[in-house]
């Protein structure tokens, strides 16, 4: 009798299951979900992240950036938080943190800045696709108006939102959805 693929098992002479994988009955969680939630607080003050914080939180003080790159495991994602020094031209600076934090492991690189987002809104424009894995960018408030997104990236004003949640998917770690909680 011939070889014969049935299901995903190769069945071989007698029926015997070569190469079966069988998935192990759900934890005591239950079985995972395929979207996972990961939310963004933006902290108010120069305190820094509270001691307890929760495992699909990352906080970040757009007040005071982190001067080199921050990296933060959290929901099995793994997130980069840059940010992007008041001074200088910010496109070369972030396209070089984000390829930075894409080598570390990134999944996902949060830019946190004391400028105006309209400063930084030409660079995420003129290269977005550099910018394929950066969900959102916090900055202050501007004089004129800015677009809400920047291809798949939120712009996201300080002292405007307290809380973004990204949701994004397990299988792939593509952030899929940006949504800016009061």
């Amino acid at each position: 009798m011939p070889n014969v693929a049935i299901a995903g098992c190769a069945l071989a002479v007698g029926l015997a299951c070569v190469g079966c994988t069988k998935k192990p009955p759900p934890g005591e969680e239950g079985p995972r979900k395929p979207r996972v939630d990961l939310t963004i607080v933006l902290a108010t003050d120069d305190a820094g992240p509270p001691a307890s914080e929760s495992p699909d939180t990352v906080t970040v003080t757009p007040r005071s950036p982190p001067t080199s790159l921050q990296m933060f495991e959290r929901s099995g994602l793994h997130v980069a938080v840059v940010g992007v020094p008041a001074e200088g031209d910010p496109e070369p600076f972030m396209k070089a943190a984000v390829a930075e934090a894409e080598t570390a492991g990134s999944n996902a690189t949060i830019l946190v800045s004391t400028r105006c987002l309209g400063e930084l809104e030409p660079a995420l424009e003129k290269n977005v696709g550099a910018f394929w894995t950066v969900p959102v960018v916090v900055g202050r408030r501007c004089e004129g108006s800015v677009k809400t997104n920047v291809g798949a990236a939120a712009l996201v004003e300080a002292g405007g939102v307290a809380k973004v949640r990204v949701t994004f998917d397990r299988h792939t770690r593509a952030f899929l959805k940006v949504d800016p909680l009061r």
